[in-house]
Parts: structure tokens; C-alpha cells; sequence
């Protein structure tokens, strides 16, 4: 059976289409725990005979038991982060029928490093006791916190690892029974809390002619909307699910910007939510440093007891760079300059952040792999293997990435326009960040492969393979080969049919289905085509638009965190890439972008349109502080755009 994800709020199910939940990774999540596993419903004699998923929080399963009773088995997630299953028995017959299920559970308490096996099991010692509505299980763990699971069931009696219960139906007769699963965490202190009321309301505001268009859009609202939390400071995104289900610096970023002229909230959540989370001091063990965005932060065990450094933890160099692009792309399509005005400390410690690893690295944003407890690389490509040399071998530290290079020019760029409100003058900014695009492309260009290296190692001395990483550079305008780039990208060792690869098929690091090494990322990709897109390449950035959603089409409408680089008639999924993930189900938002031509100043007066796509209707969308509605229809090779405020 495939798996079925339900997500709300924080807290996730992963399940068969029956409901149980007896795989590896099966079980009830929140809060970076696994609450309970191995729950499985037995009835006698029954057969599976479908599942409905309404949305991303509620599936039903259809099981007909013994030939004359049905059972529809509904499975929810609640507004205070709860699991809750009701079981309605329906009676086919004329005949009396008797039931005895058995609903079997363990709770567990497990930190998701130990469900992932990067941290041996932790001996639990868990308290349960009766109460007036049901069985409460407490833990005290590691980290002094404690954590409640409290069990209430209607219909049901308890057993020792199971409920149980006789279910007599007279002749078309129904009955329904329940069991509800309601976990806490009682931290002392965050630097953000999930609130347990959520109103955001997920909008379909992208509508087309192309009906598998549509499906690829409201996809990627449900698997946002599953992945999205509210906080008492805002909306903001959790990376993906199962492994990554919280917060993450570089990816809340990456997919606010994609969604920044469609849902503007998310890119004001992400701002305020991380500049609590700002680095203060030196840690050698989180690689936390003053001024610094985080790379992650979670709520688990074993990282609140700093057995595992997440709670947060630093190790990336593009976040900080990152969330300045991302402050100054805000104020641009929104005109709200009172957000940015009270991030004042933060943009200026996130600048001084850059200035002083600028003078620490040559010049460059660079990155040694200093922890002692997660050795990886520091960019979007971040497993060990990332950063290849033309050898094959990774790349020696301290490294500096190409396109971190990049997102530091735009960001001294983006910062520069604020200069009124930040403690940085304009010509300082911009000073430093001509004498960064002087230095870069001296450095980074390889004359011979007429194309960026990904890196330059320690010794100053470039890694001279040919990735995807210089394509970011087209959206950030540090490059003075755009061209060649934008060339080079579709050649064959690059473009695999489906996408452009994360690194040449010539390469010795190639690996189509390793994680960085060859495969095809959406958000890589999506990155990419706004760069297109902002150099004039229209017709490169809607053929790279329309491969992407031939490929969401062909996956059931959904683009997973990455799949297979692999040349084939269909994309190759990757067992390992997340799904849901958050960067991925705002590409197709980043594409249309791209295509449209869309900037805070207007639409392109050339908008691009896929072969398939003869009308797009955007019907809010935020451009320079003002809300449009916009229509775009082909008619034979001419486009008709119509553009008016929205109310």
C-alpha cells in the first residue's frame, strides 16, 4: 500500500491508505517527536477497498468487513496539533451483525534523530495513568521537558497496548466509535510559539485554460498548506516532511521569495520568526556566530538537551545573505517599509555578519567544516559529497561557493536601497559590492570551460566542475558571463530532458541519483528561471517552466524535493527526497513568475506562455505595494495582458 501524509499545524500522520502504521517511519508527529507508532486496526476478515483524501488533514478508508458491514475509517488531524480516528460501522444486511475490533498502539516519545537513526535509541521511562476522560502517558526526558500524551476514546475500552470494543448492529444500523491522540510539549521557553488556532486561508489564486496546470497549482497549495505553521509572529513554512519538519533558515527564505508576490505573508512570518532565532555569540558546537541567520531550529529531545545541535543550529553561510535579499525583495513588491523598519538590528547585524566573514575569508563568504557533530557542507548543496572537484574528491575548506557570492552582491545591493534606515551607507554598500563582482569574476570564471566554478577551495584554487550553482548567479547580476551561462545550462550533459541537473554527466562526482551529485531539484531550477527571466532569456525561462510542469504532471501533480537527473520518457522518482517539501511546492509559483516577467515594477511587456498554457488569471497578486488582478491570453503569437487593482 502507498503511503497517505497528513499534516496540520506542525503535527504530521504517516500511514498506509488503510490507516495503519507499521513501516519504519509510520507513526503520529509533533514537535519533532514521534508520539505514537505502530497502530493497526484488526476486525476479522476485511477488504481494503479504497481511501479518500478531502484535504491534507482528513483521509477516509473504505473496508468491507465479512461481506456485509462496512466500515468507513476516518483519520483527522485537530486544531490543538491532536490525532483523532472515528470509526462508522454501517450494516449492508437484514441480518444482525457483531463486530470486535482491536486497536493496537504504541506509544513511543521518540526524538525524530533516533527515528531517522542518526542517535542510538534512549531508554524511556513513560508514567501512565488513568484519567476521568481516558489514559495520560508522561515523559521527562533528557532535556528537562516534559511531554504528555493523553488518550480519550468513545466507544472503546482499554486494554494493556490496545482498545477494544463489541460492536452489535441490528439489521442497517450504524455506530461510531473514536479514539483521540492529544500530545504537549511543555518548553519553558522558545523563541517562537506555534499557535493552536489556525485561520490562514490558502486561496487558489492561479487559475489557466490547462486543467493539468490547475491540478499542479492546487497540489502546491495543499502540500504548502500542510507544511505551513502559524506563530505568535507570523505565517512561515517548515521545510518537508518526514525528516524535515521544522524550521529551516535557508528554505522558509527560498520559498517566501518564491511566493512573495502571491502570498506576502510568508516572507513577513519568515523575517520577523528568524530574527529572533539571530546569532549572539561564538559557539564552536552550533556554529553560532553574532549577526547570523540560522540553519535550523527544533523543538525535539535530543536538541533542546544539546545531545544534537539544532535547537538552533548555524551551519550555513547562505542564510544570512539570503534573508537580506529576501528583506529587500519584501519591501520592493510590498512597499511596507514598517516590518523592515522594526528588523532595523537585525538587517544591521546580518551586514556586519558579512563584512567581518568578508575580511576573515579573502574577500569571500567562506566556510570550513568546524563541528565536531554534523560534517557538511554549509551551501544548498550540504551533504558531505556537494562540492566536488574535477577529480571527483570533495572540495578542501575553507570553501567559498560560487553562488553565496552571488546572493552576498545582491544582498550589499538590496541593502543599499535601505541605506535610509540601516546604520550602512548607500555608497558603502555599493562600493563593497563592486569590489566583490571585480574580484569574483577574476576568480571564479574558468577561461577554458567558459563557465563558473562551483568553489574555490582553501588555497584559493577553483573546483573546476560544471554544476548548477552559477545558475543562481543570473538572478543575483554578479556574473559577466550571463550568456554563456544561460548557454551552457541547457547543454546535454546538463539538461537531462526533465530539468537541469545538479552537476554535468561528465563529472566525475556524477551520480543521477545521488542526492546533489546529478540529480534535478525543483527550487535549483525554479532559482534558475527567475534568473533567466531577469537577463532577458524569456524563451530559455518558459521551456525550463514547461519541462517542470510536463514532470508535476506526470507525478501526480506534485514536484517532490528531487528526483533522478537520469535521461528517461518519465521523471525517476528518488526514494530518499521529501514529499511534501516546501521550496518544491512553491517552484511552479517562481516559474509562472518567471515566464509572466513579473518584477515590483509591473509584467513583462513580453510575458512568455508554455505551448499548452493559452490563458493564466492571476486573481491577487501584490506588485509595488498595490493588489492586481491580472489576465494573460494568447491569440494565435499575439499576448494580451489585462491588469487591474484588485478589491
Amino acid at each position: 500500500m502507498s503511503k497517505v501524509t497528513l499534516a496540520f499545524n506542525g503535527a504530521f500522520v504517516l500511514s498506509d491508505e488503510k490507516g495503519d502504521m507499521n513501516k519504519y517511519y509510520h507513526g503520529f508527529y509533533a514537535f519533532d517527536t514521534r508520539f505514537v507508532k505502530n497502530i493497526s486496526l484488526e476486525i476479522g476478515k476485511g477488504m481494503f477497498l479504497g481511501h479518500v483524501e478531502h484535504d491534507n488533514i482528513t483521509s477516509i478508508s473504505h473496508i468491507l468487513i465479512g461481506g456485509s458491514v462496512i466500515l468507513l475509517r476516518k483519520r483527522e488531524l485537530l486544531n490543538n496539533w491532536g490525532y483523532r480516528e472515528e470509526l462508522t460501522f454501517y450494516n449492508m444486511s437484514k441480518e444482525p451483525a457483531k463486530i470486535i475490533p482491536k486497536y493496537f498502539f504504541e506509544v513511543c516519545f521518540e526524538d525524530i534523530f533516533e527515528v531517522r537513526g542518526s542517535h542510538k535509541p534512549i531508554e524511556r521511562r513513560i508514567i501512565k495513568e488513568q484519567t476521568p476522560n481516558g489514559i495520560r502517558y508522561t515523559y521527562i526526558g533528557v532535556d528537562k521537558t516534559k511531554r504528555e500524551l493523553e488518550i480519550k476514546a468513545e466507544g472503546f475500552r482499554f486494554e494493556s497496548n490496545y482498545l477494544t470494543s463489541e460492536i452489535s448492529l441490528r439489521p442497517l444500523e450504524k455506530k461510531i466509535i473514536s479514539v483521540e491522540f492529544s500530545p504537549k510539549i511543555h518548553i519553558k521557553s522558545a523563541p517562537f510559539l506555534i499557535r493552536n488556532v489556525f485561520n490562514f486561508k490558502f486561496e487558489q489564486r492561479v487559475v489557466t485554460n490547462n486543467i493539468e496546470v490547475n491540478n499542479i497549482f492546487k497540489t502546491s497549495l495543499k502540500d504548502l498548506a500542510s507544511l505551513t505553521v502559524l506563530t505568535n509572529h507570523g505565517l512561515t513554512v517548515f521545510a518537508g516532511i518526514p525528516y524535515f519538519m521544522c524550521l529551516f533558515g535557508r528554505d522558509s527564505i527560498i520559498t517566501s521569495l518564491f511566493l512573495l508576490p502571491y502570498f506576502p505573508e510568508y516572507a513577513k512570518g519568515a523575517l520577523k520568526i528568524l530574527s529572533k532565532l539571530q546569532g549572539r555569540k561564538f559557539d564552536k558546537k552550533t556554529l553560532e556566530e553574532p549577526g547570523k541567520i540560522p540553519h535550523e531550529y527544533r523543538l525535539g529531545e535530543l536538541s533542546q538537551a544539546s545531545l544534537m545541535p539544532f535547537a538552533p543550529y548555524y551551519g550555513t553561510v547562505d542564510s544570512t545573505p539570503l534573508y537580506l535579499i529576501l528583506a529587500g525583495e519584501y519591501v520592493r513588491w510590498t512597499k511596507d517599509y514598517n516590518t523592515v523598519k522594526e528588523l532595523k538590528d537585525t538587517l544591521n547585524k546580518a551586514l556586519e555578519w558579512i563584512f567581518m566573514k568578508l575580511e576573515e575569508g579573502d574577500g569571500y563568504v567562506r566556510y570550513s567544516l568546524a563541528s565536531p557533530y554534523v560534517q557538511m557542507n554549509q551551501g544548498w548543496k550540504d551533504s558531505k559529497e556537494g562540492v566536488p572537484d574535477e577529480h571527483g574528491e570533495p572540495t578542501k575548506p575553507p570553501i567559498a561557493l560560487v553562488e553565496v557570492q552571488g546572493y552576498v552582491y545582491k544582498a550589499l545591493l538590496d541593502t543599499a536601497r535601505l541605506s535610509d534606515i540601516l546604520e550602512f551607507e548607500e555608497s558603502t554598500l555599493r562600493e563593497e559590492a563592486k569590489k566583490l563582482r571585480r574580484k569574483f569574476n577574476r576568480d571564479f570564471w574558468m577561461k577554458k570551460e567558459k563557465f563558473y566554478a562551483i568553489a574555490l577551495n582553501g588555497n584559493n584554487k577553483p573546483s573546476k566542475v560544471i554544476s548548477s550553482n552559477p545558475g543562481h548567479l543570473l538572478f543575483t547580476g554578479i556574473a559577466e558571463h550571463e550568456k554563456e551561462v544561460a548557454e551552457r545550462l541547457f547543454k546535454k550533459d546538463m539538461f537531462s530532458g526533465w530539468g537541469i541537473r545538479t552537476l554535468s554527466s561528465k563529472e566525475k562526482a556524477y551520480n543521477p541519483f545521488s542526492y546533489h551529485n546529478g540529480s534535478v531539484w525543483a527550487h535549483d531550477n525554479a532559482l534558475i528561471a527567475l534568473g533567466l527571466a531577469k537577463i532577458g532569456e524569456t524563451e530559455k525561462a518558459a521551456f525550463l517552466a514547461d519541462k517542470f510542469l510536463k514532470a508535476a504532471n506526470l507525478m501526480n501533480y506534485q514536484l517532490p524535493e528531487l528526483f533522478s537527473g537520469v535521461g528517461s520518457d518519465v521523471p525517476i522518482p528518488i526514494p530518499r527526497a521529501n514529499v511534501p517539501q516546501a521550496w518544491s511546492a512553491a517552484s511552479p509559483f517562481a516559474f509562472l513568475t518567471a515566464i509572466l516577467g513579473l518584477t515590483p515594477e509591473g509584467i513583462s511587456a513580453d510575458p512568455q506562455l508554455p505551448k499548452d498554457l493559452e490563458r493564466v488569471e492571476i486573481k491577487t497578486i501584490t506588485i509595488g505595494g498595490t493588489k492586481y488582478r491580472i489576465t494573460i491570453e494568447k491569440k494565435g503569437e499575439q499576448i494580451k495582458v489585462d491588469i487591474n487593482k484588485s478589491h
